[in-house]
């Protein structure tokens, strides 16, 4: 592991361990803490009529793709296609800056793959895939998420019929 990948993984059991350092960091202006603002808007299709797909910045993707750029500082703005019926067992997490020790041993704790297919039994209808980005990116890797990789998951998502996007953070 290099001194870098080292270094982000000790910030981040930091401010998971010390609350007042993610505060610290917030008031840096780095990270919206406490009064984030968060978009609603109602949905147009009520949820039992739609499909649903989950798209996390948690560093999730299959152990068969390449893992997410660890060593650019300013992270990676690629994405990771994840079909809807792939084993829990077949995804892992490439990501150093957050603590995910708890999602290394159930990755439902940030990726809820196995809860969307208790819900698919009920009869809610389930996308074929899903999206895993990685939630630290900076600068130019920012500018690429938003002008070319979420553009393209959004138009993959459209393609798959998919009304409903559970977003989970990294």
């Amino acid at each position: 592991m290099s001194l870098r990948r080292a270094w982000h993984r000790l910030l981040s059991s930091w401010y998971t361990r010390a609350h007042w350092w993610a505060t610290l960091y917030a008031r840096w202006g780095l990270v919206p803490v406490g009064g984030a603002v968060v978009p609603w808007a109602a949905p147009r299709v009520p949820f039992h009529h739609g499909r649903i797909a989950l798209v996390t910045a948690a560093g999730v993707h299959p152990r068969s793709a390449p893992p997410f750029d660890m060593e650019n500082p300013r992270g990676d703005a690629s994405f990771r296609e994840i079909r809807g019926d792939v084993a829990a067992s077949q995804l892992m997490i490439t990501h150093d800056y957050y603590d995910h020790a708890a999602a290394d041993l159930d990755v439902n704790t940030v990726f809820p793959l196995e809860r969307l297919r208790e819900l698919a039994l009920l009869g809610v209808r389930v996308a074929p895939r899903h999206f895993g980005f990685m939630g630290h990116v900076l600068g130019a890797e920012r500018e690429r998420l938003t002008r070319e990789t979420a553009p393209e998951v959004a138009r993959r998502l459209v393609a798959d019929g998919v009304t409903h996007a559970v977003f989970t953070p990294g």
